[in-house]
């Protein structure tokens, strides 16, 4: 498993981490999603998924994604 951090400064609410961590598992990772620091840690099967799939799933519900 490989872990990633994931700035996402327009993250305003909780909706919005709901929304992330539905876009996230949706592409079969997981996240740690924190509004307080705008970041979403998540930790995915590179044999699985690719990061920049997690990355445009997020940005698919229309969240700016910065990798740490």
């Amino acid at each position: 498993m490989m872990k990633a951090i994931l700035k996402i400064p327009n993250m305003s609410c909780q909706h919005c981490v709901m929304r992330i961590s539905k876009a996230i598992e949706s592409v079969g990772a997981k996240g740690e999603i924190s509004l307080e620091k705008k970041t979403a840690v998540v930790e995915f099967d590179p044999e699985k998924t690719r990061l920049e799939d997690i990355v445009r799933a997020i940005e698919r519900y229309g969240y700016e994604v910065e990798v740490e």
